[in-house]
C-alpha cells in the first residue's frame, strides 16, 4: 500500500452550519450519520465518487485534519512518535469493518492523521 492521502475530517465548532456552508460551495451531498456510541451525528461527505471526508464535533474549535492511508497502524504511529511526533489521538479503532486511525503532531506542529484499513 502507498501513504498517500486517502481522508479529510473537519472537526467544527459548529457541524450543522459548515454542513450547510460546504453543501452549497461545492454541491457536495452530506448525509447525516448517528455515532454508535450515541455521542454528536457525523455528516459523511461525497464529493462524487464515494466518502471522502467527513465532520464531527469539533473540541477545539474548526480544523481540517488529513489523513494518510497506511498498511500497519501500530507500526506506523509507532515510527512517527520515535521520530519526535506528539500523538494526540491514540490508535482507535473505528469499529465494524472500519478499520483503525490514529493523529499526531509532527516536530513542526502540523497535524497529520494516518488510517489503516482492518
Amino acid at each position: 500500500m502507498k501513504n498517500t492521502f486517502g481522508w479529510m475530517q473537519m472537526g467544527a465548532s459548529d457541524p450543522k452550519k459548515a454542513k450547510e456552508f460546504y453543501e452549497k460551495l461545492f454541491d457536495w451531498s452530506l448525509t447525516e450519520k448517528a455515532m454508535k456510541n450515541g455521542g454528536h451525528p457525523y455528516v459523511e461527505i461525497d464529493a462524487g465518487e464515494g466518502p471522502c471526508a467527513g465532520i464531527a464535533q469539533g473540541e477545539q474549535g474548526s480544523h481540517w485534519i488529513p489523513f494518510v492511508n497506511v498498511r500497519d497502524i501500530h507500526e506506523s504511529t509507532d515510527k512517527a512518535e520515535k521520530l519526535g511526533a506528539k500523538i494526540i489521538v491514540p490508535i482507535t479503532d473505528l469499529g465494524g469493518d472500519e478499520g483503525f486511525y490514529s493523529v499526531f503532531t509532527d516536530p513542526t506542529g502540523a497535524v497529520l492523521g494516518l488510517y489503516a484499513p482492518r
